[in-house]
């Protein structure tokens, strides 16, 4: 089992419809969305729900009113102020440290896990399994909930014999980015040509460098920026990054995305996908 990553250094430069396209192409593959913050893969794939995961990202205090003896010492002690007068936590503001569980004298405080988010299995209209998850807003630990997401996608895969993993990554180098990374055969950068994008470029490289994984990269939009087009693909040849291509701006993928479509099934953009998802396969497989 092979999984392709698609990810960018930052929002906005096309990941997603990049990720869509080649799903589509795809004879056969497992889809994973891993921003968990605003997936957009189940936008333009439009997949039936078949059953969800909860996610606890974190812990917060309960104080048992039959035990409590009213002592004090928990309010006075919370840093977070998350204890009210008549020994209430307020869950917005517990940070789940625990520490009141541990000073209370009487054992009147338990942690539990709280509910903050939930991972969603799902089929698509030409049965492909898709994984994705949905992290409630302020909540933490996202990168925990990308590992939930990733475990259930490989167990999928392995059940069905499927030997492919699309995912969809999440834009950035934060945790659930690095989380993303694990287990992955093949990392595709999607780019634009701007001097912010190039920088984010570099910044995303270091990190799958640190982590051993094979990378290429794909400019999209080329055309807006000839020059530093050029610029960023003699850079990734002299960095050993493999060179997928180029794909110019184009209304009809502007257009598909805002009609919530995939770009690859507009048939006039359809061959700009077509080799580059031929070299992305032949990265995958060593060729």
């Amino acid at each position: 089992m092979k999984e392709l990553l698609i990810i960018s250094g930052k929002g906005g430069t096309g990941k997603t419809s990049v990720a869509s396209s080649f799903i589509a192409l795809a004879e056969s593959c497992i889809i994973c969305d891993y921003d968990v913050d605003a997936s957009n893969l189940p936008i333009l794939l439009k997949p039936e729900i078949l059953n969800h995961t909860p996610f606890s990202g974190g812990f917060t205090a309960e104080i048992n009113p039959e035990k409590c003896i009213s002592c004090g010492l928990c309010q006075d002690l919370c840093r977070f102020e998350a204890i009210d007068e008549k020994y209430h936590v307020d869950g917005l503001s517990c940070e789940g440290c625990a520490f009141c569980s541990r000073v209370c004298p009487v054992g009147a405080i338990k942690m539990l896990p709280h509910n903050s988010g939930q991972s969603f299995e799902a089929i698509t209209t030409d049965q492909k399994p898709i994984f994705f998850a949905e992290l409630k807003p302020g909540e933490e630990n996202s990168g925990k909930l990308v590992a939930q997401v990733k475990s259930r996608a490989q167990a999928k895969a392995k059940e069905e014999h499927i030997d492919l993993i699309i995912s969809d990554g999440p834009p950035g180098i934060a945790c659930s980015a690095i989380s993303s990374l694990v287990g992955v055969e093949l990392a595709l950068i999607v780019a634009e040509p701007s001097v912010s994008a190039f920088s984010d470029v570099q910044r995303v490289f270091e990190l799958l460098r640190l982590r051993g994984v094979k990378t290429a990269l794909l400019i999209n939009k080329s055309d807006l920026n000839l020059a530093l087009s050029v610029d960023m693909e003699e850079w990734a040849n002299s960095h050993s990054i493999h060179f997928i291509g180029k794909i110019p701006f184009s209304l009809a993928v502007a257009d598909a995305i805002a009609g919530a479509t995939i770009p690859v099934n507009i048939p006039e953009v359809r061959n700009l996908f077509i080799p580059l998802w031929d070299k992305v396969q032949g990265c995958l497989n060593g060729i």
